[in-house]
């Protein structure tokens, strides 16, 4: 088969491809700006909570969920 007949078929998945690129390096952009965005709200103190300053981390510490299952076993 010709090469040249395949042509019709690889521009349009080439087009696909180069803005699914497009898009997705939006996606990364954004989210880095939010993340600019977060830290610089937190180093101001108008932050949200860290995944280090959530209350359920405070109370439950570093217990892993089945040391609790296990130590009804027991």
């Amino acid at each position: 088969m010709n090469r040249l007949m395949l042509l019709p078929f690889v521009l349009p998945f080439a087009c696909l491809a180069f803005l699914s690129l497009i898009a997705f390096f939006g996606v990364v952009a954004i989210a880095g700006a939010l993340r600019l965005v977060d830290a610089i709200r937190w180093s101001v103190g108008l932050g949200t909570l860290g995944r280090e300053d959530h209350p359920w981390d405070r109370m439950v510490g570093e217990a892993h969920p089945l040391d609790y299952v296990e130590g009804q076993l027991h």
